[in-house]
């Protein structure tokens, strides 16, 4: 029987993640809402500590695992390192003795709690109580009752979280009314701006990363590319002249550089060069235009499709959210080869079917997996891509600008 299981993150007010919410996942489409709630506990409960494990799932972040009263009463939530896992009360889990005498005896061996959903502070007033974490079911609420939340909940060493958060002003409100977290697509979801175009800039930036991922790009047109922006021929040569290659000799030119490494390498880091110079966006949305782009590209390789399109389409798929524009309109600037286009607009075609691969480890897609693949072989890749991704994040730390440093 094949593993599959989901992961939401869970962000603090400068977009940076704190956490992972770990979701229930089917390959015949069913969610968690159409299984019997301890069947779909223990099902992530398994996947996460044994066929892929906390580390590989979610980093050095906590998980959120969602708990029933039968899996909350049998003491299965001691599997987890209290370290490692809030537990997430469901609105469901009554408030009896039994339920009572569980949540005080994970608090005294230093289980955090999350109670979900809340939206009247007096139903599961007690759990409430002892809860590290409050998640507040924002489309339930209006502003007044929003703020109302943050006046009776808030206290030191509680997060308020505001979840289901879907768009940037959601996300300014809620921050704005003193939330703490916040749990929803919003970092990755565009805003919506009347006639709003790209910045020239920025625009040139990713006109360049788009020629990049061409098939048909040659070395002489890659130097060129490369060398008509300074800042980032400045940046390349630091970084090929790092302890990353620990090459045997100091490289001089972006010609140099080109044929030692590959344009296949070349392309990798230039993206994520031409990505950090996008200022205004977490580096979150870095990493996700990683994660996506090394999973297409391996799940490219075991279904004899085009790495180098399928690593584009991936990197690219965050592009709404770096231009602050609908997928359509931005896909209008920088004018992309039709099969990536088509992906990218519309889930088109089998490099669109791996974009949907992908957001069934995301937990943006319902429903059964593209022909073709299976579940196992969609998470192995997703969660290798995030291992991957964090590896090359942490390698180039010293030559990405951070949000304290000043930009050139």
């Amino acid at each position: 029987m094949d593993a599959l299981i989901g992961r939401q993150p869970i962000c603090d007010a400068r977009q940076e993640v704190v956490g992972y919410e770990l979701l229930y996942r089917s390959d015949d489409g069913v969610s968690a809402r159409d299984v019997d709630g301890d069947q779909a506990t223990a099902n992530v409960t398994i996947n996460a500590l044994v066929d892929f494990g906390l580390d590989r799932l979610v980093g050095p972040q906590p998980a959120f695992v969602n708990l029933t009263r039968r899996f909350l009463l049998d003491r299965h939530w001691q599997s987890f390192p209290q370290d490692r896992v809030y537990l997430e009360i469901l609105e469901s889990v009554p408030e009896d003795d039994e339920v009572m005498a569980a949540l005080h005896e994970a608090k005294d061996l230093g289980y955090r709690i999350a109670l979900d959903d809340v939206v009247d502070p007096k139903h599961q007033a007690s759990i409430l109580a002892l809860a590290d974490v409050v998640k507040v079911d924002f489309p339930h609420l209006d502003r007044d009752g929003l703020a109302r939340m943050v006046d009776d909940l808030a206290r030191p060493g509680r997060r308020l979280l505001a979840e289901k958060v879907e768009t940037p002003e959601q996300f300014d409100l809620c921050r704005g009314l003193g939330y703490d977290w916040f749990q929803g697509f919003f970092f990755c979801r565009p805003k919506i701006l009347r006639r709003r175009r790209v910045p020239t800039d920025r625009l040139s930036l990713l006109r360049l990363l788009a020629r990049m991922q061409e098939p048909d790009l040659d070395i002489h047109e890659a130097r060129e590319i490369i060398e008509r922006n300074v800042a980032l021929s400045y940046q390349m040569l630091r970084v090929v002249n790092s302890a990353i290659y620990a090459l045997p000799v100091a490289i001089e030119s972006i010609q140099q550089a080109i044929v030692l490494l590959g344009l296949t390498r070349i392309r990798r880091y230039v993206a994520l060069l031409l990505l950090s110079e996008i200022d205004d966006k977490p580096r979150e949305l870095m990493q996700t235009a990683l994660v996506r782009g090394r999973t297409c590209e391996m799940l490219a390789a075991s279904n004899r499709l085009d790495t180098d399109s399928a690593f584009c389409v991936g990197l690219l798929s965050v592009l709404d959210a770096l231009t602050d524009l609908p997928m359509d309109e931005a896909l209008e600037s920088i004018h992309l080869a039709p099969p990536l286009e088509g992906a990218l607009r519309s889930r088109e075609g089998r490099l669109g079917d791996l974009l949907r691969a992908i957001g069934h480890c995301e937990g943006t897609e319902a429903g059964k997996l593209p022909d073709g693949f299976t579940p196992r072989e969609v998470v192995e890749a997703f969660f290798g891509a995030t291992c991957w991704a964090r590896e090359v994040l942490g390698e180039l730390a010293g030559f990405l600008p951070t949000e304290s440093s000043p930009r050139r």
